[in-house]
């Protein structure tokens, strides 16, 4: 297991007051089902996961994200069955700090070597990895599948494309440090 941290935090992107409804809504295809999200990385290169419960149902079903990133937390709280129900799924591991509403240098460079070193990593974040998936979606290869859990909804499914980045790419200029 491999701990990035560094002493400080360095926030790369702070999500300003103004974009929080937006960024809240979600986007993208609602998946509710272990089956549903099955057929939705069918054929996808590259798998990425952002959440606890999203990455415990592809990793429960047999399949390991490329990326996936958690913080043993689901609603808000702090998990020890989420934590003991990664056990059995063995792989490489890199923590990090992440504040709430923040990307940090911490977490991107992390996103960074995940994609640039494909090992099946699990990148697990100290605070919140909410606005982790910007950071993949900019980073991600084309045509990479990026999940991320929504309480009590389901799951946000969305193909990587140049829309999409572009998209992004704009949010994360506004949310620049």
């Amino acid at each position: 297991m491999e701990n990035s941290r560094s002493g400080s935090v360095k926030a790369l992107y702070v999500m300003p007051e103004e974009l929080r409804s937006s960024l809240a809504a979600p986007v993208g295809k609602i998946v509710t089902s272990r089956d549903g999200l099955l057929k939705e990385i069918a054929g996808s290169s590259f798998v990425v996961t952002v959440g606890d419960i999203v990455t415990l149902d592809l990793l429960e079903s047999g399949v390991y994200p490329d990326i996936c990133i958690v913080d043993f937390m689901t609603k808000r709280e702090s998990s020890e069955e989420l934590r003991k129900r990664f056990l059995p799924f063995d792989q490489p591991e890199i923590r990090v700090v992440n504040p709430q509403g923040t990307i940090t240098q911490e977490l991107w460079n992390a996103i960074e070597d995940g994609i640039r070193n494909p090992r099946k990593l699990r990148i697990v974040v100290e605070g919140e990895e909410d606005l982790a998936s910007l950071a993949c979606i900019a980073l991600a290869p084309h045509n990479t599948t990026l999940i991320y859990g929504i309480p009590n909804r389901g799951a946000s499914v969305h193909r990587v494309d140049d829309i999409l980045r572009k998209m992004v790419n704009d949010t994360l200029d506004k949310m620049r440090a």
